[in-house]
């Protein structure tokens, strides 16, 4: 009984380290904190294929208008606008990284998403609106070691303005640094 006990019990441990060793081959699900332009947000990365990941944040930072077919966006550290983002990112370069035995933990790769992000404003400000930003981008994300991520981005984004009901296509930026929680 003990030597059956004994050969299960290697027999899992292997298994689980052949595992573990196989995780970064496919992209990762897992919840983190970002720090960026856009402001502080807590997301969850969740693969729903082998290049296909779902993105969604909630947080504070930066609030966006529109009006006279232009797009402002503003930073008002002291009292940020909270927001709601889901993105869509394709990771296009996975494969060939994996087969170059480049990193992919914490999804790294070049990636083109497709973004909504809808921010709630705050009440009494011109500048502060609530406002849908729709945006497709380019991007990067890597993992700068252990549980720490960089992500950037570029693009360009459509701004819906619902209390001057004013649209305005606006070029788009981002950069966060970024801290795996789970």
């Amino acid at each position: 009984m003990k030597k059956t006990l004994l050969v299960i019990l290697l027999a899992t441990l292997g298994f689980n380290a052949n595992a573990q060793e196989k995780k970064n081959d496919n992209l990762d699900n897992f919840g983190k904190i970002e720090l960026g332009f856009h402001g502080l947000s807590f997301g969850y990365d969740l693969p729903i294929s082998n290049k296909f990941v779902w993105e969604n944040a909630i947080g504070a930072g930066m609030g966006m208008s529109a009006e006279n077919n232009s797009a402002s966006y503003t930073l008002d550290i002291t009292r940020p606008v909270p927001f709601f983002k889901s993105k869509l990112k394709f990771v296009y370069n996975i494969n060939k990284r994996i087969e170059k035995e480049k990193i992919t933990l914490n999804n790294s790769g070049n990636f083109v998403a497709l973004q909504t992000k809808y921010s709630f404003g705050r009440g009494g400000s011109n500048t502060f609106n609530p406002a849908m930003l729709t945006e497709v981008h380019w991007g990067i994300q890597r993992s700068l070691g252990g549980n720490f991520i960089f992500n950037t981005h570029i693009g360009l984004g459509f701004v819906r303005d619902f209390d001057t009901n004013s649209t305005a296509f606006s070029p788009t930026f981002g950069l966060a640094f970024g801290y795996r929680i789970f």
